[in-house]
């Protein structure tokens, strides 16, 4: 092959294959996009997330917020942009901080605090055994007891 039929080749390759790099590129910001704007309730939205509100000055805060990642400013430092100009009652997932910690953490103790209760409840059972049966019902006459028990002796 001559250099030029080389070069003609490797620039389809090349014109090929940067189209799908750049929709590889695009869907990893889309994801991160949505990721990031689910963090945030939306200050123009009362309890809604950023991605859920249909404001315009939600698409705009939006829009930004995916311009700086296009500029490849991380995640983190966006939404702290975002917190620092809104405030942190905007906040949807709470930090591992102060208060954020019980937030974190409370769930967590009150699934092991069930967990516990339920076993203890199941170990007295099993440790008692099984409940008296009662011989008869005060409820029912001593004449009826006695065709009950008679009936079911047959079946036996």
């Amino acid at each position: 092959m001559t250099p030029a039929v080389r070069a003609a080749l490797l620039s389809l390759l090349v014109f090929c294959i940067s189209p799908s790099r750049a929709d590889e590129r695009t869907e990893a910001l889309d994801k991160q996009s949505y990721e990031m704007y689910q963090q945030v309730f939306s200050p123009f939205c009362p309890g809604r997330s950023l991605n859920d509100c249909p404001s315009s000055k939600a698409h705009e805060l939006k829009a930004d917020m995916r311009a700086q990642l296009e500029q490849g400013v991380p995640p983190e430092q966006v939404l702290s942009q975002v917190f620092e100009k809104f405030g942190d009652k905007y906040r949807a997932v709470p930090t591992f901080e102060g208060f954020g910690r019980f937030a974190w953490l409370a769930p967590i103790a009150f699934l092991l605090l069930g967990a516990m209760v339920a076993m203890g409840v199941v170990f007295r059972r099993k440790k008692s055994g099984p409940a008296p049966q009662k011989a008869s019902d005060p409820a029912i006459p001593p004449e009826l007891q006695r065709q009950i028990d008679d009936e079911l002796s047959k079946l036996d």
